[in-house]
């Protein structure tokens, strides 16, 4: 008899067991799937007013999540809580969102170009990594459009050049098939995608130069003369930043105008 107990107890935490793996699986995929950056399909565009911001009279880039790391699927976003707050309050209609630089993501067009050019890139290999997905003709080209770049801004650069130039924005582009890393699919076979596409093109071909580089995404707001301005779910964004010394991350626009 004791032995037919301590079976059964023997057997009951093993289900337990089982059972709470199984379900923080299923929470950490529901999670994952909430928090990425999808390569393979894209939400319609909406015309839903999400907020009011302050007006300027200049484009801005509110950076509400980063993605450093590319798991050869999808980049894997993380929320940058604060500006999820003032987001918060500004769509419960308590606040109007203000766009002061610590929300913004910077363009590299605020700049001197010739500053730029002495500026050396951050030495960190986290904005570095690609996955083993990433094709060798991906790596053959990113070296192919830096070659006899002088210096990382000019790099960076001829790839944000390379994209605008060669590809084609459509939102009703062809998704990879299955097993085909995105990304090399965008760069040789479509030829075509929305801004998580063009994004995640530059960043691993920024990568595979050598420079550090991240997904940044949010909302980008464009130029306006009056104090406020609606922001619309068609407004959301993705775009690249690369990592340079004194200046921080600065914002390359790769999506062709």
């Amino acid at each position: 008899m004791k032995r037919e107990v301590r079976v059964f107890f023997i057997a009951l935490m093993a289900f337990l067991l089982i059972a709470s793996v199984v379900i923080r699986f299923l929470d950490v995929r529901a999670e994952r799937e909430e928090s990425v950056l999808s390569l393979g399909q894209v939400v319609p565009p909406s015309g839903t007013v999400q907020f009011v911001a302050q007006g300027a009279p200049f484009s801005r880039y509110v950076r509400t999540n980063i993605a450093i790391e590319y798991d050869g699927h999808d980049w894997l976003l993380q929320d940058i809580e604060e500006v999820k707050s003032r987001l918060a309050e500004a769509q419960e209609g308590k606040a109007i969102f203000v766009t002061d630089s610590g929300y913004l993501s910077r363009s590299y067009r605020d700049f001197n170009r010739d500053v730029l050019n002495r500026l050396s890139t951050v030495n960190d290999p986290r904005y570095l990594a690609l996955p083993n997905e990433i094709s060798d003709r991906v790596k053959e080209l990113s070296l192919r459009i830096t070659e006899g770049m002088p210096t990382p801004f000019e790099k960076a650069k001829a790839i944000e050049t390379f994209l605008r130039v060669r590809y084609t924005y459509k939102m009703d582009y062809a998704p990879p098939p299955p097993g085909w890393e995105p990304n090399d699919w965008f760069l040789f076979e479509s030829r075509e995608g929305v801004c998580g596409n063009f994004t995640s093109a530059f960043v691993v071909l920024a990568r595979a130069s050598g420079l550090p580089a991240r997904v940044a995404a949010g909302y980008y707001l464009p130029p306006t003369e009056k104090q406020t301005q609606p922001v619309y779910a068609g407004e959301a964004h993705a775009w690249a930043e690369v990592a340079f010394t004194e200046f921080g991350w600065l914002a390359f626009e790769a999506v062709p105008p």
